[in-house]
């Protein structure tokens, strides 16, 4: 089903008729079958749209220090038809685009990152095309974009705009600008993690993760897995304190599995990345997840991944295995939960997060 951003730019198919473009972070893997007779790269961020769109691949496997050591961090490509999918965390600045197309970010520092990587991709009196729900901060993207040009409204439908700015000078992006590196401390373990914007708990120690470290055992041993690790805060965290461990972390997006990688090395540690959505398409056993997962998809709130990702956790846990999950008090996970692990416990409490325990 298309996106209420792609049935706007449904009606406005024209605008693809001419010129060379890329579309960055398409929010449904349809629009693209609208324009399927048309040579366009599209970059994905995130990694369900991509896996849906290039049709082949449910999960992908990477070593932290890969990702790390390479100024980029990671390309995975897939052609299908008359379109290139790349998943990775950066546009590719030695190719050129006539037109850039953004589906906005919830974030405003994600925003301003895609648009100055989109302006280094483009040649002088190049274009680019916003497009995003209203409530979503479309509006405010437009006065973001003035710094790279001439701005204008090009439609507005399904209670969504599109937006055009007509870039004065090509810029450059690099990305060494758009990281942020941070000392956290916790019960005496100290620990570096490196985010940008577009990752979880960007510059900050997220007050749930943070009850989840307060809580987790010292008894965790063997294969344990980060799901949804975002920077790497949890897995990069139980690393200082317990090096013996095996570590994978998991994430749906790319700039996060680039920022785990770079967290855990400016630790001295590395680990196993999975892209993936969910855990669909892993096929390993873990002894342990340790997760603050999402509950968000764009501006909605979305218990969908949590809700598939409770009744898939168990069939990858091994026999004696355990989940330690934080969340927001008002999502209904305990009874979640419950029907699918045997044993469930609330471990802590605050007024805003719970700290729950699951058994196989």
């Amino acid at each position: 089903m298309l996106s209420a951003q792609s049935q706007l730019l449904e009606r406005n198919l024209t605008l693809f008729d001419e010129g060379q473009w890329l579309i960055i972070n398409p929010t449904d893997a349809y629009f693209c079958d609208l324009i399927a007779d048309r040579e366009t790269d599209i970059l994905h961020q995130y990694f369900d749209i991509f896996s849906e769109s290039a049709k082949v691949i449910q999960s992908h496997e990477l070593d932290s220090r890969d990702v790390a050591s390479q100024s980029t961090g990671f390309s995975i490509e897939q052609k299908v038809s008359k379109h290139l999918h790349t998943f990775s965390p950066f546009v590719d600045t030695t190719k050129t685009y006539s037109h850039v197309l953004i589906y906005i970010p919830k974030s405003k520092a994600h925003l301003a990152m895609l648009l100055q990587m989109a302006s280094a991709v483009l040649p002088a009196d190049g274009q680019i095309y916003l497009v995003g729900e209203n409530k979503g901060g479309i509006k405010s993207a437009g006065k973001l974009a003035e710094k790279y040009g001439t701005v204008s409204k090009i439609d507005s439908a399904r209670h969504c705009s599109l937006i055009n700015i007509h870039v004065d000078e090509p810029g450059a992006f690099s990305i060494e600008p758009w990281l942020d590196t941070q000392t956290y401390e916790l019960q005496g373990n100290e620990w570096e993690v490196t985010s940008m914007p577009g990752v979880f708990s960007y510059k900050e120690l997220d007050a749930g993760t943070r009850l989840l470290l307060e809580k987790l055992p010292s008894t965790l041993r063997g294969d344990i897995l980060d799901f949804a690790c975002g920077a790497g805060v949890i897995g990069a965290s139980l690393l200082k304190q317990y090096p013996h461990l095996s570590l994978t972390l998991l994430d749906v997006n790319a700039l996060a599995l680039f920022c785990a990688a770079r967290t855990l090395q400016d630790n001295g540690q590395s680990a196993t990345l999975i892209a993936a959505n969910g855990l669909h398409g892993v096929n390993g056993k873990f002894h342990h997840i340790v997760t603050n997962p999402p509950f968000h998809t764009g501006v909605k709130t979305d218990y969908s991944v949590t809700r598939r990702f409770i009744t898939d956790a168990k069939q990858v846990l091994t026999a004696k295995g355990s989940m330690h999950m934080v969340a927001n008090r008002f999502l209904p996970y305990p009874g979640l939960l419950s029907d699918t692990f045997g044993q469930v416990r609330t471990l802590a409490q605050t007024s805003q997060f719970s700290v729950y325990l699951a058994l196989v």
